[in-house]
């Protein structure tokens, strides 16, 4: 599995929704989407700033990810989605040092 870091802000239309049913359990019905693609929802945040929530999942890939974030864009509660995929910097740099040794810079 690997570790996304998914941000999105709400819509108006999502915040009237709030006030209209403001007990409405949010982080369920997101553990339920993610879980529907074969993912685990580690934290689900409200938050202060340009986003208005962020959260950790744990997914198969970036397509399950990506197909979780346009659902919910697709409903028009959420715009804004961005997803950040954890990686791991000892291997990039690895595969770098790999690519840098076959490469030739122009003119030399």
């Amino acid at each position: 599995m690997a570790k996304f870091y998914m941000m999105a802000k709400y819509t108006p239309e999502a915040l009237k929704g709030f006030l209209s049913k403001p007990k409405d359990d949010r982080k369920a019905a997101v553990t339920k989407l993610v879980e529907s693609v074969g993912g685990n929802l580690m934290s689900f945040d409200i938050v202060r700033g340009d986003y208005d929530l962020v959260m950790v999942v744990d997914a198969i890939d970036f397509n399950s990810a990506a197909g979780a974030k346009i659902a919910v864009q697709s409903t028009g509660m959420a715009t804004d989605a961005v997803i950040l995929e954890a990686v791991d910097m000892t291997e990039i740099v690895s595969k770098a040092g790999t690519a840098l040794g076959s490469y030739s810079k122009p003119g030399g």
